[in-house]
């Protein structure tokens, strides 16, 4: 059951607001004692949804409680009547649980807590009485036109669209809403959950015919409780097409805005899509094709209409041109208001500015609240909450409104409000440093700062807005009543006689605004000291701790681990170098403090919350409490009734283990039943034995072993099937190279019993399964021959489906399927399948390649210096070839290149078809290009990158006649003779990109870390194993040279 947002007196409320909301709709309310205070600290109260459950925090603990079990007890009542139970989640909180569909969406109920069955209380506090209401149901849904299921059958298509409900239901629930008419049986609704409220809809296996068909949609929301019904109409245009056409254009705003323009049939990916479409007024843009979409991302949208035109040489995948050309009229839709703030969590040091970036757009002014979290309080408050996210609301415990004020941001004529900009609010002046305090800093919106274009007339600032108005910026008396309520959670006021659910997207409403989720906030901490930790397995944990101004290292520092109970754990103090390793015990570590005299500082050390290294390599085994082990099988399949051979491997290096400590094999079944165990204490150099007798009848599947030891344990699947072999020799003759361009793929299938008789009249097919390879030619496994602009996705295709003659021999003559979008030559897996008359099946697998072009082109990077890299100011000179589909060279006389040079933006966050999209900017423009010739199949490109440029580079290839594009990345970098650093790239993200002299290195030799030149400073080295720290140092940096830090290899 979905856990309710525990709006605990609707926090943000004034009462009076509260309640005339519920005045409003009709239902007559009295006013909450304050008094209970003293007994209850939350309850839930205000909106809810139906599948939320009802709870009550005490002020105080109970000393025994039974925990997760029904109570009998009645503690609460409700009117209307709700069937459920009750239980104690923990020694403060009871919870009333409703059953499935008592709470009714748009009803109100009246609630009572007999709090003198928890404590003894005066009588006038015996009954608790508190309110709520039940959200009701609605929902909005989109639906895009149709695209085929695969590019090889048209026949087959599908729809997507989005579906938003205000109340979440399960999948099979919403299915029951969508009833479709006209459509063949084999259509089906598909309902996946997108996030909270949010679905994705697709109807598959819709029919397109040799007739244009029609089908019927009705989304009727009586199935979820909606009073709603839409109507939507599904067209498919005739098989064979006729003419290949547009189908649809529209304007899509969510996550990336863009233009979408849907075809008859799937586009051709070999084709420049510029100059073919063109939105006026966009002077780049880059483009994505999904099978029949067009996806149009424009750097940038012009104030004025759009006019997109769609010109007839665009082609389809069966190169089929648009009939005629497509003008259409689009609005860009304007940005709505909008406020974003980078990753939340900032250390402001005490300086003369604190300055805290933000963007906004579409707005004139934004509201600034700071709630200060008490430093008496934060460690609690971090139980809750966490200073690298929002807060979950729970404030009120542990803070209070400091301040608010108006930021303006009209103050610069020169920018254009309604479109995204930069703007930075300086706390300085907003808060009063309190060293070790935590500033919790919200910034608001409201619709009178909108500048949103709303039925055709833009908002003007208001003349008053120039004038300084004390009522935006002084903490009223009814500010301050708000932080006075004696419940935790705060949230800012929603007056819900106002809000209507169907306009939450819509700026032009109020109730856009009255969103939580656009009021951003971030935490910010008044610290000196920065921390960081590093843990192993061994319960140690290290600590440094620098000063931020200075970056020296802060003796002499107390430094207290804390557990999530707030129990210190460990305790230490930083030596002359800003260290301290702490021994913890009695739990993980979940805070770090570090005080210096008056300075506090905080770390969060949860795992969720440590530093990704997704972007480097720390591939290897992983080493649990200094233990390293493998285990292995004699084979991988077994079958029921063997015996299972295992053998694992121990390596204690540090000698953790006392001789003859046991190392335990525990073994289960499928289900996860004991099966087996065994302990061994003698093992031969680390090397231990097991043997598994299974029983014939033992069951199949997957079953589980574990060797524990030392308080570790490793695992292996074991698979234990029932192999049954073939009765039938199948066979199929084809040739070795499936040829596209002949169309048809031929071969004979054959097939006889064992005995030799032939499989007469039995039921057969064949199936191919296409998949991207990479070195299918011999010979030439240095070259690249795939694209790696286009994106491939396996498949597989029926070829052929029918019944043996009387001589057990078919043949088979099948259309071949079509690879859009193949990167290159491609890997065909072939399984030719017979059926026997009583179900058994034999088959037969075989591969094949599946050539999609007549010329291959490939591409050779030239060897590296030890460093990895290619260098500057050196000529780089690549090896082309082009081959015919038997890797024979073949001479082509126009063989394009082009070379790309790749921003460390796009590098990091990179992926195939982020790479296409990149290359098909049309912003971007390649920074050398040519044709060559490859005389006896083979020439050369040559390519310099001088000094000062650096970074990574893409080469593309392509043989204009097959229309095959071959390419590679590959990376250019200084000579050691100039550094390796005064390196830098605007659109870079903040990351340190030290090298080592050498890739690899052999035991004995020394390495060299080089780290680029930036700002004077100091960098922690560390050099780990898998579970501790071997060394540790800080080095100083140099704003002037690369520093360069050497260690033994041992």
């Amino acid at each position: 059951m979905k856990k309710q947002p525990l709006l605990y007196i609707y926090v943000a409320f004034i009462c009076t607001i509260i309640f005339f909301s519920f005045v409003s709709c009709k239902q007559k309310t009295t006013q909450i004692d304050p008094e209970f205070a003293r007994y209850i600290a939350a309850f839930t109260y205000g909106n809810i949804s139906p599948d939320s459950y009802i709870e009550i925090e005490l002020a105080q603990e109970l000393p025994s409680v039974e925990l997760n079990t029904e109570v009998q007890e009645k503690f609460f009542s409700f009117s209307p009547f709700i069937k459920g139970k009750t239980y104690w989640i923990n020694s403060r909180t009871i919870r009333f649980v409703p059953e499935y569909g008592q709470l009714k969406p748009g009803k109100e109920y009246t609630a009572k807590f007999y709090l003198d069955k928890a404590l003894k209380v005066e009588p006038k506090f015996k009954t608790f009485n508190f309110y709520f209401r039940v959200n009701e149901q609605n929902f909005s849904f989109d639906l895009l036109p149709y695209s085929p299921m695969s590019i090889n059958d048209l026949k087959w298509n599908s729809v997507t669209g989005a579906l938003r409900l205000a109340n979440n239901e399960s999948p099979e629930k919403i299915v029951g809403i969508f009833e479709l008419k006209g459509a063949n049986r084999e259509a089906k609704v598909n309902v996946k959950t997108v996030s909270d409220g949010m679905y994705q809809i697709s109807i598959d296996s819709l029919l397109r015919t040799n007739n244009a068909e029609s089908y019927e949609l009705t989304v009727n929301g009586n199935a979820i409780g909606a009073k709603k019904r839409e109507n939507f109409s599904i067209q498919l245009p005739s098989l064979p097409e006729t003419e290949f056409q547009v189908i649809d254009v529209r304007m899509i705003s969510e996550t990336a805005s863009h233009i979408r323009i849907a075809f008859s049939s799937p586009l051709s990916h070999d084709q420049d899509i510029q100059g073919l479409v063109v939105p006026s007024g966009i002077t780049n843009f880059t483009y994505q094709i999904d099978k029949n979409v067009l996806k149009i991302f424009p750097e940038a949208y012009p104030r004025e209409e759009i006019t997109l035109q769609i010109h007839q040489g665009l082609r389809s995948f069966e190169n089929r041109a648009l009939a005629r050309d497509y003008t259409y009229q689009l609005r860009a839709e304007s940005e709505k208001p909008q406020v974003k703030m980078g990753k939340s969590g900032n250390i402001l040091p005490n300086s003369s500015q604190l300055v805290l970036p933000f963007s906004a757009v579409n707005l004139w002014a934004v509201d600034v609240k700071v709630i200060k979290i008490y430093q008496n309080n934060i460690l609690y408050f971090l139980q809750s909450n966490s200073m690298n996210s929002n807060s979950n609301g729970e404030v009120r415990r542990f803070g209070r409104l400091i301040k608010k004020k108006q930021i303006r941001l009209d103050t610069d004529k020169t920018l254009d409000l309604t479109r995204w900009n930069n703007f930075s609010i300086d706390l300085a002046p907003m808060i009063n440093e309190d060293p070790g305090a935590i500033y919790i800093v919200q910034l608001s919106m409201k619709s009178d700062y909108s500048l949103f274009n709303c039925g055709g007339i833009t908002p003007q600032i208001p003349q008053s807005s120039s004038m300084r108005n004390f009522e935006d910026e002084n903490i009223s008396e009814e500010d301050e009543a708000v932080w006075d309520e004696t419940n935790p959670y705060y949230y800012e006021p929603i007056d819900w006689a106002e809000y209507n659910w169907e306009e939450r997207d819509d700026p032009c409403k109020s109730t856009y605004y009255m969103n939580r989720d656009r009021i951003i906030e971030t935490t910010v901490m008044a610290s000196n000291m920065g921390i960081i930790a590093k843990g192993g397995d061994e319960n140690k944990i290290l600590i440094a701790v620098t000063d931020i101004l200075s970056t020296s290292p802060i003796s002499g520092a107390d430094v207290t681990v804390y557990n999530y109970q707030m129990q210190a754990i460990g305790k230490g103090k930083t030596d002359g170098q800003g260290f301290a390793e702490i021994d913890y015990k009695n739990g993980k570590p979940f805070v770090v403090t570090a005080t210096n005299g008056k300075d506090i500082g905080y770390l969060e050390v949860k795992e969720e919350l440590s530093l990704s290294l997704s972007n480097f390599d720390v591939s290897g085994k992983e080493i649990q409490k200094g233990l390293k082990g493998s285990v292995y099988g004699e084979r991988g399949v077994w079958r029921p009734g063997d015996t299972i051979y295992l053998s694992f491997i121990l390596e204690d290096r540090a000698k953790k283990l006392p001789e003859g400590h046991p190392v335990a094999l525990e073994v289960y079944t499928p289900t996860r039943q004991f099966y087996h165990r065994q302990v061994k204490t003698n093992g031969e150099n680390g090397f231990y034995t097991f043997q598994i007798v299974t029983d014939p009848s033992a069951p199949t599947g997957v079953w589980q072993s574990y060797v524990k030891v030392g308080g570790t344990s490793f695992y292996k699947p074991l698979r234990i099937e029932t192999v049954k072999p073939n009765r039938l020799k199948v066979r199929l003759e084809t040739d070795s190279i499936i040829d596209a361009s002949k169309g048809v793929f031929s071969g004979t299938l054959t097939s006889q019993w064992l005995h030799g008789a032939p499989a007469s009249n039995l039921k057969s097919e064949v199936e191919i399964t296409l998949s991207r390879t990479e070195n299918p030619f011999s010979g030439y496994n240095k070259y690249v021959f795939n694209n790696p602009l286009f994106k491939f996705e396996t498949n597989s295709y029926k070829l052929f489906e029918g019944t043996l003659n009387a001589s057990g021999v078919a043949g088979v003559n099948s259309r071949i399927p079509v690879a859009e979008s193949a990167p290159g030559m491609l890997r065909g897996n072939i399984v030719s399948r017979v059926f026997e008359t009583g179900g058994d099946m034999s088959f037969y697998a075989q591969t094949a390649y599946y050539s999609p072009y007549g010329v291959y082109a490939g591409v050779k990077t030239p060897e590296t210096e030890a460093s990895g890299f290619l260098e500057t100011d050196k000529p780089i000179v690549f090896d082309v070839v082009t081959l015919d589909p038997y890797g024979k060279k073949v001479s082509r006389d126009n063989v394009e290149y082009k070379i790309y040079k790749l921003n460390w933006s796009w590098w990091w966050n990179s992926s195939e078809e982020d790479l296409g999209s990149y290359v098909n900017n049309t912003a971007v423009s390649p920074v050398a290009n040519g044709v060559i010739s490859t005389s006896g199949g083979s020439g050369k490109v040559k390519f310099q990158v001088d000094y000062p440029d650096w970074g990574r580079y893409l080469i593309l290839v392509k043989d204009a006649g097959s229309g095959h594009t071959a390419g590679t990345i590959f990376y250019v970098d200084w000579a050691s003779t100039y550094g390796r650093s005064n390196k830098t790239d605007p659109n870079g993200l903040t990351m340190l990109s030290f090298s080592t002299d050498k890739e690899t290195y052999a035991v004995g030799e020394t390495a060299t870390v080089i780290i680029p030149k930036s700002s004077s400073g100091r960098a922690l080295i560390s050099i780990e194993n898998g579970s501790s720290i071997i060394w540790k140092e800080w080095i100083k940096t140099s704003e002037t040279e690369d520093t360069e830090y050497r260690f033994k290899i041992t």
